[in-house]
């Protein structure tokens, strides 16, 4: 099961440990409000080469996970 949300909330994850192949993907304002950018910052950081980004037709997404694996790579 694949699921697309358009907010963040840590406190709301449907993903089962059992379900591996549950997968929550983030819009451009999901990963605004995770980032605490604006919408055209988060489209430029989206676009970035190192960024985990998925298109679908002209959709940005980016899956939870990886947002937060990115994040935290880039931490100072």
């Amino acid at each position: 099961m694949i699921k697309t949300t358009t907010e963040y909330s840590s406190s709301s994850n449907p993903v089962s440990a059992d379900d591996e192949f549950n997968m929550i993907f983030l819009d451009t304002k999901a990963v605004a409000q995770y980032l605490g950018c604006s919408l055209p910052t988060a489209r430029q950081i989206m676009y970035r080469a190192d960024f985990p980004l998925i298109k679908v037709g002209k959709n940005l997404r980016v899956e939870r996970s990886a947002l937060k694996k990115w994040a935290q790579d880039r931490h100072v």
